[in-house]
């Protein structure tokens, strides 16, 4: 549970009712000719519990991103080919290159304002607070002396700055996962901020620690490319239309059961 907390961080008409409600630019773009050439999408995916909810038996990814990217490419006419996004920095520049078509991220995380990006899923960010804390609300926390941790360099870091006018803020870089845990069982925050899904994972491992009800934010899963591929970002950018107005994305939320998420608007 932890690594996966670690490396993270509006209903839809039937869909016999979609088809007209799509726009009719909304098939416009033609597949990229050199998607079409290599008959596959090389497509980042970091391991957040937003995203990803475990394997297929043959290993492959399943959850709310593999079902939207899987139902790309099979529109596309080609084959996913998946890479682990272990360092965000080396993901952009695999982006850059051309090595990879596409990185499954956030706008606001670290490094990510060279890529274009097509919004998917809106994610909400709360706060967790240990088990004799007095904390019910953001409101509560959001007050002088009150230490907020969060992960240096994650979207999340963004968000917190910007809805905080009290609190301090402590970014930490935790080296390892058994580092992050010990430190937060070893005290000293008194919230610490994340995504819901990925804090409600946590809170199994930090015993009687409590996920507050309410949000202070969100962020905006994306479908991120190389910002010269106005061809690729078209195209993408039709399909999430149509997989909002399809459901797409709603019912995988359902199918995995994923707090604290809701389509883009």
């Amino acid at each position: 549970m932890v690594s996966i907390v670690l490396a993270a961080c509006a209903g839809a008409p039937a869909p016999s009712a979609q088809t007209s409600a799509v726009p009719s630019a909304a098939k416009a773009a033609p597949v990229p000719a050199d998607v079409l050439r290599a008959g596959a999408i090389t497509v980042g995916l970091q391991p957040n519990p937003n995203l990803v909810s475990g394997t297929d038996a043959n290993g492959a990814p399943r959850g709310v991103a593999p079902d939207l990217i899987n139902a790309l490419a099979a529109r596309m006419g080609v084959k996913v080919v998946w890479a682990d996004v272990t360092d965000n920095e080396k993901a952009v520049q695999n982006v850059q290159s051309g090595a990879w078509d596409m990185l499954l991220a956030s706008p606001d995380g670290a490094g990510m304002s060279s890529l274009d990006f097509v919004g998917y899923l809106d994610i909400d960010h709360t706060l967790l607070v240990p088990p004799t804390s007095a904390i019910r609300s953001f409101a509560d926390a959001d007050k002088p002396g009150v230490k907020i941790w969060v992960f240096k360099g994650a979207p999340v870091e963004r968000t917190l700055a910007r809805a905080v006018k009290s609190a301090t803020i402590v970014a930490k870089a935790w080296p390892t996962i058994p580092a992050f845990l010990a430190d937060l069982k070893a005290g000293g925050w008194d919230a610490y901020a994340q995504n819901r899904q990925g804090l409600m994972d946590l809170s199994k491992d930090i015993a009687a620690s409590r996920v507050l009800d309410d949000r202070f934010g969100a962020t905006t899963q994306s479908i991120g490319v190389r910002k010269e591929r106005a061809d690729l970002l078209a195209y993408v950018n039709e399909f999430v239309i149509e997989a909002k107005f399809s459901g797409v994305i709603k019912r995988s939320i359902e199918t995995f059961k994923i707090q604290g998420v809701q389509p883009a608007q």
